[in-house]
């Protein structure tokens, strides 16, 4: 792995976490990277707060350098800087676009149309359903899903990807060898696997520290055409990386919630503010003009659409279920009633319809048609 002098000196700044908005006016001031390694010695503690002044001090020598490069290396990570030919074009015009990007996988994912799905941490049943629905009908139609690896949506959303047989991008918090959530390591795997790419500003063994993530979240939506918020708190990170977004001149898309409930608070705020409305993956496709063959969008990825279902059900409870459910999710009793049928004749067309993906049980036996 070969480096510029120029690029060693970035990864000599990149080391102790200086950020593109610190490094901005020093390069003016210094000309260049290279500039302020040789002016370093000198001006050091003008130039930087006293606990990166300790880190640049212990990698300001050439051996260091070689030794992260060797690091690197090793774990097979490979560097994007601004100038590199294979740094993402959209993430490159962003205000604050990040100066160097430690990269695992295939850096072919980024070739891809890009749209980012986010959300909250502690997703309802319904969130976690749209965000996976949304995210599979978008890697089905040959987008490249990018969220952040979290908790929650973004985990659903990487799923949703894998499930479409499609590329996902998850940008960390941390290094690339560090990566947060540990619970969340596994799927990371299958990312890769996948196809995908785990991505990164933050040097090697760099901590999840909070104040990472909202560098994270512009990096997310600056990679990306269009962002899809599905669940989330007014104060939430998912604001956070809306606002981003915003800054940044790209679509934003909501998902609607059930009014009242609080993460529905943050879709249903920006969409009073002008964002556009998804409820499938054909929205956000048809918007951007992405939608070239209708047919690759599963039916499953199509909600309220009039036939939604209908060709796999051939009996008539089954219609009389999923036409009672798309009103709103019932419990065996209030089936009962909504389609005057008894519970022994809805038992097994409601088992035959959850393996064949039309219907699903929620916790208190509530029964909900999957969109």
């Amino acid at each position: 792995m070969s480096f510029s002098v120029e690029q060693r000196c970035k990864l000599w700044l990149s080391t102790a976490e200086v950020t593109t908005d610190q490094l901005q006016p020093l390069t003016c001031q210094c000309e260049s990277a290279a500039g302020v390694w040789e002016a370093f010695a000198k001006d050091k503690e003008r130039m930087f707060p006293q606990a990166q002044v300790v880190s640049l001090e212990r990698m300001h020598n050439e051996k260091e350098i070689d030794d992260y490069v060797n690091r690197l290396e090793k774990l097979k990570i490979t560097v994007l800087f601004e100038e590199s030919e294979d740094y993402p074009a959209l993430l490159r015009e962003i205000d604050d676009p990040p100066y160097v990007l430690y990269c695992v996988g295939h850096l072919s994912a980024l070739q891809k149309p890009l749209i980012s799905v986010i959300g909250t941490r502690r997703p309802s049943a319904y969130g976690k359903q749209m965000g996976r629905q949304i995210a599979r009908g978008l890697a089905e139609a040959g987008v490249c899903v990018v969220s952040g690896l979290a908790y929650g949506i973004d985990a659903c959303a990487h799923e949703g990807a894998l499930e479409g047989k499609g590329a996902t991008v998850a940008v960390l918090g941390s290094g690339v060898n560090t990566p947060y959530p540990q619970e969340n390591i596994p799927l990371l795997r299958s990312i890769i696997k996948g196809g995908g790419l785990a991505m990164s500003e933050f040097p090697l063994d760099a901590k999840p520290l909070p104040g990472h993530f909202p560098y994270r979240n512009r990096v997310i939506s600056g990679l990306s055409q269009a962002l899809v918020f599905v669940e989330g708190k007014i104060k939430s990170g998912g604001m956070i990386t809306v606002a981003s977004a915003l800054a940044q001149g790209r679509e934003v898309f909501a998902v609607p919630g059930q009014a009242g409930t609080t993460g529905a608070e943050g879709p249903h705020t920006i969409l009073r503010e002008g964002a556009r409305l998804a409820t499938s993956a054909r929205d956000i496709l048809e918007d951007l003009g992405l939608l070239e063959e209708p047919s690759v969008i599963s039916m499953a990825a199509q909600p309220g659409t009039e036939t939604e279902g209908m060709e796999t059900s051939t009996s008539p409870v089954q219609r009389m279920i999923l036409e009672a459910l798309k009103r709103e999710s019932m419990t065996m009793d209030q089936l009962i009633i909504a389609t005057g049928s008894r519970a022994e004749d809805l038992m097994p067309e409601l088992s035959v319809m959850e393996i064949m993906g039309q219907v699903r049980k929620d916790a208190g036996n509530l029964f909900s048609m999957v969109f």
